[in-house]
């Protein structure tokens, strides 16, 4: 074990502590958002820090069915709701009893803050089942806060298709139409009298 690792081990014995929980869902998301997490971690109460993206400012509140590594029986699940200036609410439920840094062992549910009654302060993981749902996993809320972008593809058109040659530009993916056709335009300037040119067109993909 390093210095480092067995000073951390002594520092903090307890990973599963609420603050230590707080914090780990919140590199998860930033880490997994694309966000930066700045030199270190805020003095400001985690769960009311808002984290701002381009269609939503987030906040995020955290529970845990365990919070001590020698803990037996699990906790009985309470979320609090806090004041915060963001318009949406990540609840965020660890369900493990190791590292709260394994995104495999949390679950999330998306609340729109105008859906919950504004002097609501905690809310139990029952009502919360009831009102949005099974909750969602790690990966299934990334692909929902990230922004979406079109995709737009360079396809050979195969009736043109030169057998003989290799193709330089079919599946060529770009984020936008325009930069798509600069390379198409290029591409057929410089071999405007060739017999062994091929024709493409431009596809736009499903959003990713």
């Amino acid at each position: 074990m390093s210095e480092l690792a067995a000073f951390l081990q002594w520092n903090t014995p307890n990973l599963l502590a609420d603050e230590i929980r707080d914090a780990s869902c919140h590199w998860l998301l930033l880490k997994g958002l694309g966000l930066d997490p700045g030199p270190g971690r805020p003095s400001a109460d985690l769960q009311s820090l808002v984290l701002p993206m381009e269609e939503r400012q987030l906040s995020i509140t955290t529970a845990a069915f365990y919070s001590a590594p020698e803990q037996h029986e699990p906790n009985p699940i309470q979320f609090r709701i806090p004041l915060t200036a963001a318009n949406t609410l990540v609840f965020a439920l660890f369900s493990g009893q190791t590292t709260p840094l394994d995104p495999a062992e949390w679950s999330f549910w998306l609340v729109p803050v105008s859906k919950l009654h504004p002097e609501r302060q905690t809310m139990g993981l029952n009502p919360l089942m009831r009102a949005f749902g099974e909750g969602m996993t790690y990966g299934a809320l990334l692909a929902q806060l990230k922004p979406s972008r079109a995709v737009f593809r360079i396809v050979l058109d195969e009736e043109s298709a030169n057998p003989s040659t290799s193709d330089p530009l079919a599946g060529q993916e770009f984020e936008s139409y325009d930069a798509a056709y600069d390379v198409l335009e290029r591409y057929y300037a410089d071999v405007c009298c060739s017999d062994e040119r091929s024709y493409y067109r431009i596809e736009e993909l499903s959003s990713v």
